[in-house]
């Protein structure tokens, strides 16, 4: 059962659609493997393969993140995509910028599916 007002799940829904516009300008950008992207890369040592790699995953968790019965398993592993993706901006001295634009997209996620899924809610009690 939801319990949750109309006004909330249009505002959850709103915070899904934005957060996935920006997953999928990131994960397009790294499956063209853009310029900004290559070098990067080639900045971190990475193989050349690594950014379609991480652009298929992000990708694919995306889609199944509006799919309601993958919605919960995509939601918490976004949040561990964006987790290596902190820990790589950690590790290679990157602007704190960086790690703090990818904690606020993994809370930004979260909101915008807790209240269109009660398995969420479920994981703390709720």
């Amino acid at each position: 059962m939801n319990t949750f007002s109309a006004t909330s799940t249009r505002i959850s829904t709103t915070l899904a659609v934005l957060v996935t516009a920006f997953l999928s300008f990131d994960f397009i950008s790294h499956l063209a493997r853009e310029s900004h992207v290559v070098a990067a890369n080639e900045k971190f040592g990475a193989p050349e393969w690594f950014p379609v790699l991480c652009g298929a995953i992000l990708g694919t968790l995306v889609v199944c993140y509006w799919i309601p019965a993958a919605r919960a398993m995509a939601t918490v592993l976004i949040t561990a995509y964006l987790g290596g993706a902190i820990a790589v901006n950690l590790i290679t001295e990157q602007p704190a910028f960086n790690s703090f634009f990818a904690i606020l997209t993994a809370v930004l996620v979260w909101a915008g599916a807790w209240t269109r899924d009660a398995r969420l809610r479920a994981l703390i009690g709720r």
